[in-house]
């Protein structure tokens, strides 16, 4: 190597080009420093890609360990294998439609919410039930035939059906759209008269009463009056969702004149179905299993408990009384079955999935469910004091938002012992 050459650089060395020695060492150095910054480039993106990939695997370990719905989905994908308990079939189920399976766990959320809200003030109040075990039924309870099982199968029925019906219709899903035979049906007796017709989009009910199908009904293969119990549960759960579907319209014309209406269908609130199933929990049917393997009503379905001679009495002046009239038999297939004797849920067991009511608030003056008394179960309770942050003196501010002040309440509440 020449003397004049410097070791530890690296030099163009080929044939001038025709515009003299100059020019062609210039072309070498820009091929040199092109040459640089493609491998820069290219180890800074390897660089991104192991970062994201560490990220996607630190994301998935936690899914698999969480019961939350929001670490279950990630915007529109779902993690299919992250979410625990779930069949063979249910995985299939999805990974054929992941963005339904969406709608069917955010269904689940909302079921097991309504169903906190309606025994907010009862000895159980659903408070061991989460997305995760209803979806594999981990908790005692579900393997049971009590009354609450009832209703927890039943509003979980109800919610993956409401979530994903209106899912559909609001453009969310690929696989279903707005109802389509809501558009063949015949306006009602009282919209005849006047310019109507169907429009809009409606809820899906069809697609969310069969996806519910699919995503529960999978599970109880058995045949036995568990099974069999929890199936038609899960089908009464869907009809109270069906049963009250609403019509909305709007109306069309000149300032309001409403010469033309366009209505379509939706699904109820969700407190609707809350409501009516808990009034069916309430008259909840008593079966037992027959010999060919279907469950058949017992004739005393609210219990053993026998009437007092009074109220006896009484039940007979009133069939006197109605007995030109006849009583409308209850349908059946929109009643709770269950085939259990529920525990009184006064003493927490672990083993037993109830938590007890010790340290839950009760209403001293209440003679009724939510009263000391009855929650309780005769224990007494204590008089604590409570201090919470709760918004206040909130204030509207053009253009446009709310600005509120944080207020420190004191007060004395009672919690069972």
């Amino acid at each position: 190597m020449p003397s004049s050459l410097l070791p530890g650089r690296i030099y163009y060395e080929g044939p001038p080009a025709s515009g003299g020695g100059g020019a062609g060492s210039g072309v070498g150095s820009t091929k040199i420093a092109r040459k640089n910054n493609i491998s820069r480039i290219a180890n800074t993106l390897a660089r991104y890609v192991v970062l994201v990939l560490l990220l996607f695997e630190h994301r998935r370990g936690n899914c698999l360990m969480s019961n939350s719905v929001e670490d279950w989905v990630s915007g529109s994908a779902v993690v299919c294998n992250g979410i625990p308990g779930l069949t063979k079939e249910q995985r299939e189920l999805c990974h054929r439609n992941p963005d339904v399976t969406v709608a069917a766990l955010q269904g689940l959320q909302m079921a097991i919410l309504e169903c906190q809200h309606q025994f907010m003030w009862h000895r159980w109040n659903c408070s061991s039930l989460t997305p995760s075990s209803r979806t594999q039924q981990s908790s005692v309870l579900l393997q049971r035939g009590y009354r609450e099982t009832a209703f927890a199968y039943a509003i979980s029925a109800a919610g993956v059906a409401h979530s994903v019906a209106r899912a559909c219709s609001m453009g969310k899903l690929l696989s279903c759209g707005c109802d389509p035979s809501s558009y063949k049906a015949k306006p009602s007796a009282k919209a005849r008269g006047t310019q109507w017709k169907w429009g809009g989009c409606s809820h899906n009910l069809d697609y969310g009463m069969e996806f519910s199908k699919q995503f529960l009904d999978t599970r109880e293969k058995a045949g036995d009056i568990q099974s069999t119990v929890n199936l038609h549960n899960n089908q009464a759960g869907r009809l109270s969702v069906a049963s009250n579907m609403q019509v909305r319209c709007k109306c069309h014309g000149m300032s309001g004149s409403c010469e033309l209406k366009t209505c379509w269908k939706v699904v109820p609130d969700f407190r609707v179905v809350g409501k009516m199933l808990k009034d069916r929990f309430r008259n909840a049917v008593l079966v037992a299993q027959s010999n060919l393997g279907s469950v058949t009503p017992l004739a005393r379905a609210r219990g053993s408990r026998r009437r007092r001679p009074d109220r006896q009495r009484q039940r007979q002046k009133h069939r006197e009384r109605g007995a030109g009239r006849k009583r409308k038999p209850r349908d059946l297939a929109k009643q709770l079955f269950y085939y259990q004797k529920s525990p009184n849920f006064c003493e927490k067991d672990q083993h037993a999935d109830i938590p007890g009511t010790t340290g839950r608030r009760c209403n001293k003056t209440s003679s009724a469910g939510d009263g000391c008394g009855s929650l309780c179960c005769g224990r007494g309770y204590n008089v604590v004091r409570q201090r919470r942050t709760e918004r206040c003196k909130c204030n509207f501010h053009w253009c446009c938002y709310v600005q509120c002040q944080n207020c420190t309440v004191e007060e004395w509440i009672t919690v069972c012992k």
